[in-house]
């Protein structure tokens, strides 16, 4: 964790300073307070601290001659100068003296960010490797002393790559992000030189570590530590995904992109019990098919047009998880499953002649692919079908729409049974003769033609969820006999049941 200083001689500015950034959250620790220059100078000596936020006026000496001191002492500390308008000139040419940045009082919480976001930079740019260094070369570039001999042997031992990730919440600003996988990855440097582990590189936006002579059992033990310390380093949850142990640096590449692979799960973090993830190994124990993808389907449908919030929520979870199995690590699988239950639930709406939310799918799906976890995948489109209900229940208030919603949610519960039209007109205090000419006009179709519909959606989810006979399925719909299934079934989707499910199932193997 880095460390930082702040010296004002006006205590509310540092306070306000302070409070004004999460700065644990950001991997920085504030060592101390000073309300005078004397005393910061002599911390600065005492600490030698990576940050100094300084007033450029203060008692016993002032901020200029600090960071003169700093520089003729050679001290690694970067200075961020506070000053007041009056001080703006004087402070603009403190600059020259090799200050980072000058912040106006009162300070601007973003330009703080950008100020500290710069002097890390400053701080970074003797830390990383350049991209292009090769394994072999950065393994012995960082263990070579000053002497050593032209010609440099690796030793033999085995070695495994190990790609590494901050996960954010997606709150969280650009400067922010920056400040922490500094910090991550001063750790990770810091963790594995102090435990002469291995080395660190880093290859365009990723952090690899290469651990040395450990085997794999070794490899997940010393993963999980690091997993647990990284996270109170950096207030953040962490991911590791780790390689093969090979025997030299050559085969380290082809075993990185393997790791690279594993990687696409830690967009699904939050589904994740283990804290490192292993190349070859299930990230899952249990699986999911298509199959539990209509079923947990089916019940986010039911749990919105029951109004039922407590039935919707427990459905979602389900459907979440199952969508989480089936994708496989691909995003882009688990935004077009979120998508699929949005269209089935609209084209259920327009069904029951109600007015839908017309999605817009290539802006839902847009949206889903900006996200950085699954998390904010599951709140968006959570929050979309949480406006079906509200729309469900608006249409049950409207006087012309009630009897026929009436009449629809029976058919929905009582497809299975011998429903006949007088059944049906009695339950909403109807005449049977005027009943089947109102049912017609509301429903866009007579009665007969619409329960046998519903009786056939409903066969649909067993065919492919079940592995049921035709003639069972076809009772425990609500049909009189195979026969009459087959015919209404083979009208509605233009092929007889059995032909349905083979072909539907064939697309999922």
């Amino acid at each position: 964790m880095l460390r930082m200083i702040l010296a004002d001689d006006e205590p509310v500015i540092t306070r306000g300073i302070k409070k004004l950034v999460n700065w644990e959250g950001m991997g920085i620790a504030v060592t101390g307070e000073y309300d005078n220059g004397s005393s910061a100078m002599e911390q600065i000596l005492l600490q030698k601290p990576e940050l100094a936020l300084l007033d450029i006026a203060m008692p016993g000496m002032d901020g200029i001659e600090i960071l003169k001191s700093i520089r003729k002492l050679e001290l690694p500390t970067k200075v961020i100068f506070i000053s007041g308008f009056q001080d703006f000139e004087y402070a603009k040419s403190a600059l020259t003296y090799g200050a980072v940045e000058y912040l106006l009082k009162p300070v601007i919480r973003e330009e703080l960010l950008k100020a500290v976001e710069k002097a890390v930079a400053d701080l970074e740019g003797g830390l990383r490797m350049p991209e292009e260094t090769s394994w072999e070369t950065g393994y012995l570039e960082s263990h070579s002393e000053k002497d050593a001999p032209e010609t440099v042997h690796l030793e033999q031992t085995t070695y495994i790559p190990v790609l590494s990730e901050v996960l954010f919440e997606g709150d969280e600003s650009g400067q922010e992000q920056k400040l922490i996988r500094f910090s991550f990855r001063s750790f990770l440097e810091e963790y594995l030189q102090e435990h002469q582990l291995g080395i660190l590189f880093q290859k365009k936006e990723h952090l690899i570590m290469v651990l040395k002579g450990l085997e794999t059992l070794q490899a997940k033990a010393v993963l999980s530590d690091l997993w647990k310390k990284a996270c109170q380093v950096t207030g953040k949850r962490s991911a590791f995904a780790a390689g093969k142990t090979v025997d030299s640096m050559g085969k380290i590449p082809e075993e990185y992109e393997n790791c690279l692979e594993l990687s696409r799960y830690f967009f699904f973090a939050d589904q994740i019990k283990i804290p490192v993830l292993t190349t070859g190994e299930d990230v899952f124990l249990k699986r999911a098919g298509a199959a539990d993808l209509a079923s947990a389907r089916e019940q986010v449908m039911d749990g919105i047009l029951a109004q039922d919030r407590t039935a919707f929520e427990n459905a979602f979870e389900r459907f979440s998880r199952v969508v989480c199995l089936l994708c496989e690590g691909r995003k882009e699988d688990a935004c077009y499953y979120f998508c699929t239950a949005v269209r089935l639930v609209e084209e259920k709406m327009l069904s029951l002649n109600l007015e839908g939310k017309n999605p817009n799918i290539g802006e839902l799906l847009e949206k889903g692919r900006q996200c950085q976890n699954f998390l904010q995948m599951r709140r968006i489109f959570r929050e979309y079908l949480e406006g079906y209900p509200a729309l469900l229940k608006s249409a049950m208030e409207n006087n012309e729409k009630k009897d026929i919603l009436k009449a629809k949610e029976y058919i929905e519960k009582h497809y299975q049974e011998n429903l006949t039209l007088e059944i049906l007109a009695g339950h909403i205090h109807m005449n049977p003769y005027y009943f089947s000419s109102y049912f017609k006009k509301n429903a866009g179709e007579n009665f007969k033609d619409y329960v046998n519909r519903v009786r056939v959606e409903h066969a649909v989810s067993l065919l492919i969820s079940t592995d049921k006979k035709t003639y069972e399925i076809a009772a425990e719909v609500g049909f009189r006999d195979v026969r009459s299934f087959t015919e209404v079934f083979s009208r509605t989707y233009g092929e007889t049941p059995n032909s349905y499910r083979r072909r539907v199932l064939s697309g999922f193997h």
